[in-house]
């Protein structure tokens, strides 16, 4: 089977990881893989056997309007005449936008479409315009994947009755090099993009609290974005700035994460965070934000992690201080946290993917 994943481009993020893992393991199995890339000219993540093209698509103008409706034309015109040439058996269209691309692509062609929500559609981009977006797309695609059974109830009936659920896998294989360490380090960990959806400024103000009982801990949040120096700016504001990190993106974060006392995921909303699953395959103690979907569907609250409102920094910070004061309690969370290693291995998810391909060619 030829198989191409469409993305916007290959740098480092969940949708990217998530595409060179999904390509790296059909790959492996056999299947001909290609990955189309809109931009850039490298892949963050490192691909085996993967016919990866850097496409040199027409650029959108930063202005809204008839300009940039030309240029989407344009673009989507040149993606279709590639996809003609190369004929692979599946498209997948790794967002929303990627989705309505996949989907005129590959009318009227051989080439089965299949679009993806990678995000939460009734929170992020909501507007309607992107709303109309994401069911129109999902409509024209012959097949749909959803991480979560919430988030395919955004979708018209018509999508949900060709549609699949699969959540993520554990797509880092970086995570299998960890093991629990015998003494964990006095650092709270946190990984993602720096911006206001992963809702860091709660947890700086969370960690504020931690530091009362415990002020020989540090917190190290991986990523980069736009609100970098915001958030440098808040930690000076609450006295952490001799306490707190950000490295930036790196490669190997899990490693360290590995060792930590507690990772928190502080979103406002996710779809389904690999930074999670990452860091509970990894056996680390667990607090996570009850977003509407993505961690209620990993963490059990209480058995193998903690779960805490959105936007309150008090239950966060109670929640690291339990952890951190209870030995047997956090390494019972370590303990059942692992058990992902089974129900998300990324040889799982890829054959409910290969599947479900099956079942549209």
């Amino acid at each position: 089977m030829h198989i191409a994943f469409l993305i916007l481009r290959l740098s480092s993020g969940g949708a990217e990881r998530s595409t060179t893992a999904l390509a790296n393991q059909m790959a492996k199995l056999g299947h001909e893989v290609t990955i189309f890339a809109l931009t850039g000219d490298t892949s963050f993540y490192p691909t085996e056997n993967v016919d990866i093209r850097f496409l040199q698509m027409p650029q959108l103008p930063a202005a809204k309007g008839f300009p940039r409706l030309c240029a989407v034309c344009r673009r989507a015109v040149s993606l279709r005449r590639i996809v003609r040439e190369t004929h692979p058996d599946i498209l997948v269209g790794m967002s929303h936008i990627m989705s309505a691309y996949a989907a005129f692509c590959t009318m009227g062609t051989h080439t089965a479409s299949i679009g993806t929500e990678r995000a939460n559609p009734f929170v992020l981009y909501a507007g309607r315009g992107m709303n109309l977006l994401r069911k129109t797309a999902s409509r024209f695609c012959d097949g749909f994947v959803c991480q979560t059974e919430k988030a395919l109830s955004f979708f018209p009936e018509g999508t949900r009755k060709k549609a699949a659920v699969i959540p993520n896998a554990i797509f880092n294989p970086l995570v299998f090099r960890t093991a629990v360490p015998a003494k964990r380090e006095k650092v709270v960990t946190a990984l993602g993009r720096l911006d206001e959806n992963k809702g860091f400024d709660v947890l700086l103000r969370a960690f504020a609290m931690v530091r009362r009982s415990f002020p020989e801990y540090t917190l190290t949040v991986f990523g980069e974005g736009k609100s970098r120096s915001d958030l440098e700016n808040l930690a000076c504001s609450l006295h952490l700035s001799d306490c707190v990190s950000f490295p930036g993106v790196e490669e190997k974060a899990v490693l360290q994460i590995a060792r930590s006392a507690v990772f928190v995921l502080s979103s406002r909303s996710e779809g389904m965070p690999n930074a999670l699953i990452e860091a509970m395959a990894a056996g680390v103690p667990c607090v996570s934000t009850e977003c509407d979907m993505g961690p209620k569907e990993l963490i059990k609250d209480g058995q193998n992690g903690l779960l805490v409102p959105v936007d309150d920094a008090e239950a966060m910070a109670q929640a690291i201080c339990r952890i951190l004061r209870d030995r047997s309690f956090s390494d019972s969370l370590s303990v059942n946290a692992l058990q992902i290693r089974n129900t998300h291995s990324i040889e799982k998810i890829t054959q409910l993917w290969l599947e479900y391909f099956g079942t549209l060619i």
